[in-house]
């Protein structure tokens, strides 16, 4: 079947849509990350930590060289790289249209994991280390914030799309020009046939 023109350029608007979207909303999460992040330096830093449910979860500031809940917290410049190179990967994918075909749960994943990585790369650009203030004392959880949130909410969407959803096709469709030579052939055989019964 011919795509037409019309289709093929309904197609290219619906990509491009749905770059838009991603990127704005991750944009919008990484603000919302950052505005969280001056809230917790203009009331948290050098003061007592704010108690919400005592012994349970507090807010405490904190600022962390490392990755999210404090991993690699020796290695700032390697983390940086690291942080880069992922976050320019996921922007070509998404630029290539590697997301179009995707699922909508996927889309929402790399979106979130997008949104982290914006608002943390940030903070180790202009701040020289991450803010973090959301502490939960009960179980002495790492202190962490709403950027460490999007990227584990994202990875364990991805986690459980690929463990518990996702099912590869065992018998994808063809590319066109394995289409093409099967309707050939099939049309050569029809003719084959015809003749011998002309016979």
């Amino acid at each position: 079947m011919n795509i037409t023109g019309t289709e093929r350029n309904s197609e290219n608007m619906k990509k491009y849509i749905y770059i838009f979207i991603i990127i704005a909303c991750a944009g919008l999460l990484a603000v919302f990350d950052q505005y969280t992040k001056l809230l917790a330096i203009e009331y948290l830093m050098n003061k007592q930590p704010i108690v919400l449910i005592d012994g349970v979860f507090e807010l405490s500031f904190v600022k962390n060289s490392g990755a999210a809940f404090g991993i690699l917290n020796e290695n700032p410049i390697f983390l940086l790289i690291i942080t880069i190179a992922a976050l320019s990967a996921l922007m070509v994918a998404l630029l290539l249209g590697k997301l179009d075909k995707q699922s909508k749960m996927v889309k929402i994943a790399c979106t979130l994991i997008l949104a982290g990585g914006i608002g943390n790369l940030i903070d180790r650009i202009f701040r020289g280390k991450v803010v973090d203030f959301f502490y939960f004392k009960l179980i002495d959880f790492p202190v962490f914030n709403m950027a460490d949130s999007y990227v584990s909410i994202g990875a364990c969407l991805l986690l459980i799309f690929y463990l518990f959803i996702y099912k590869e096709d065992k018998h994808p469709v063809k590319n066109l020009s394995e289409r093409e030579g099967d309707a050939t052939g099939g049309i050569e055989n029809a003719d084959t046939s015809s003749g011998e019964d002309g016979r």
